[in-house]
């Protein structure tokens, strides 16, 4: 229930900050704004490979899974060239950069994308460059976005939380991470990672029973936690 309130109160505010500020194009279900990563309308080629890179990466190997993106982007290079309204190859082309550490190209070919059509996958893409490259603003602006446009149930909805939490914390606003945290962990509570860093906001607020116990969360989830074992010895 806390968490429930904690979301309509973060949600709203969110609306309210930036009413005025974004445009919000009415979606329908044949707009394929699904949020996800890996819409089934893709064409198979470019979507195939990009999949096949995030499982190489996922088996620890690096080179591989980098090759795959690379020819992720040619073939969307070749779709862009036939047809250059094309959002999907858009959006793969900047998932796979993305994965390829190449930000600045993310929002190059994300702006580009973006002057042919809204897409709230790209949007979202971009949010996490930015974030990467540093620019907390830019990165808040575009996350917030995503979130107001797809909705509280989409896929990245809880990655978005999580990033833009981690730049309340660049940006020392330490009670709007705390909130954005809560929600990153109500909407996918199997991220060790997002437990402790949850905790390490908490106890920097002076929170300390409510660091305690997240710090046991992450350690639930990850026995191993070196950083969430010293949280929880700091505070006994």
């Amino acid at each position: 229930m806390r968490y429930k309130i904690l979301l309509a109160i973060f949600s709203f505010s969110l609306l309210l900050a930036h009413a005025q500020e974004f445009y919000a194009p009415n979606l329908s279900p044949a707009s394929d704004l699904s949020g996800t990563r890996n819409p089934e309308s893709f064409k198979a080629d470019a979507l195939l490979l990009f999949r096949q890179g995030r499982d190489l990466e996922a088996a620890g190997k690096k080179p591989d899974s980098d090759a795959k993106y690379k020819e992720a982007v040619a073939v969307c290079d070749t779709e862009l060239l036939a047809d250059p309204s094309r959002m999907d190859a858009y959006t793969v082309k900047c998932w796979s950069l993305f994965r390829l550490e190449k930000y600045k190209e993310v929002i190059d070919v994300g702006n580009q994308g973006l002057k042919v059509k809204f897409d709230a996958r790209i949007i979202e893409t971009m949010g996490e460059a930015y974030f990467h490259l540093g620019d907390d603003a830019k990165a808040l602006k575009n996350l917030q976005r995503y979130i107001e446009n797809i909705g509280e149930y989409g896929e990245r909805v809880p990655t978005a939380y999580f990033y833009m939490a981690e730049s309340y914390v660049r940006t020392k606003r330490l009670d709007h991470a705390d909130i954005a945290y809560a929600m990153a962990v109500y909407r996918e509570p199997g991220m060790a990672r997002w437990w402790y860093r949850y905790g390490s906001v908490a106890e920097s607020l002076g929170e300390n029973a409510k660091a305690y116990e997240l710090y046991g969360k992450a350690l639930k989830l990850s026995p191993g936690m070196a950083e969430a074992a010293a949280g929880q010895a700091r505070l006994r």
